[in-house]
C-alpha cells in the first residue's frame, strides 16, 4: 500500500519511465540504501524518505531529457547522484560513476550488486587523474564544482559533438561569466529545470565540446 508520498513520487515518475512500477521501486529501495548507509558513508544531509524523493531522484531525473548517446560519466558521483536514478530510468544506457572519496565508491558497489543495476560501472580516481580511452558523449555532474573548474577537468573526456551538463541550484551568473573567460569561444546554454514538489530553483549549465 503506497502513502500519499510515494503515490506523488510513482506519478511523477511516469513523465521519466514507462516501467513506473519496477523502476519507482527500485528507487525507493536506492533511497532506503542511502539512509541505512548514510553514517557509515556520510553521503547526504537530508534524511527524510519524501525529500530524497523530490531532492535526490526527482532532481537526478530532470536533466533525462538532456543527455546525449549512450556513455555517460557521472562525475563526483557520491551518493549515486545523478547516475543512479538515470541508469535505473536509461536501461539502454551505459553511465561510469566516478568519485575521489573510496567509501562512496563501495557504498555505490553495495548499490549496484543489491539493487542489480547492470548499466553502472565505478571508478575511484580523481576526475584529474582519470584516464580513458573511449570518450563520452555526455558528462554530467551535480553538485561538484564550480563551471571552469567541470569544463577544464571535463572536456579532454568528451567525444566529438560532445556535452557538459552541470547541475546547478540558481542561475550562476558569475559562475558563466568565468567560463567565457576561460575560453572566449565558448558555447553553452542555460536551461530552467522543472522538479515536482521542489520549489527551490534548479538549473542545468549544457556546455559543447568546441
Amino acid at each position: 500500500m503506497q502513502n500519499n508520498k510515494e503515490k506523488v513520487f510513482f506519478e511523477s515518475l511516469s513523465e521519466y519511465t514507462d516501467n513506473v512500477h519496477k523502476t519507482g521501486n527500485i528507487l525507493l529501495d536506492f533511497c532506503e540504501l542511502i539512509k541505512r548507509s548514510n553514517k557509515l558513508y556520510n553521503l547526504t544531509s537530508i534524511v527524510e524518505t519524501k525529500e530524497m524523493l523530490s531532492k535526490h531522484i526527482l532532481d537526478s531525473l530532470s536533466i533525462k531529457h538532456l543527455i546525449k548517446g549512450k556513455n555517460i560519466l557521472d562525475i563526483g558521483s557520491g551518493a549515486g547522484l545523478p547516475g543512479i536514478p538515470l541508469a535505473v530510468t536509461s536501461p539502454d544506457k551505459k553511465f561510469l560513476l566516478l568519485d575521489s572519496n573510496n567509501k562512496k565508491i563501495i557504498f555505490l558497489n553495495h548499490v549496484k550488486i543489491n539493487l542489480d543495476i547492470k548499466n553502472i560501472d565505478l571508478v575511484h580516481e580523481r576526475i584529474e587523474d582519470f584516464n580513458d580511452e573511449i570518450g563520452f558523449d555526455t558528462i554530467i555532474c551535480r553538485s561538484y564544482a564550480s563551471l571552469s573548474k567541470i569544463y577544464l577537468n571535463s572536456k579532454k573526456h568528451l567525444k566529438d559533438r560532445g556535452i557538459i551538463i552541470a547541475m546547478k541550484g540558481k542561475e550562476p551568473y558569475q559562475e558563466l561569466k568565468e567560463l567565457k573567460e576561460v575560453d572566449k569561444n565558448i558555447c553553452f546554454n542555460v536551461e530552467a529545470l522543472y522538479v515536482p514538489r521542489l520549489a527551490a530553483e534548479r538549473h542545468a549549465i549544457i556546455i559543447y565540446k568546441n
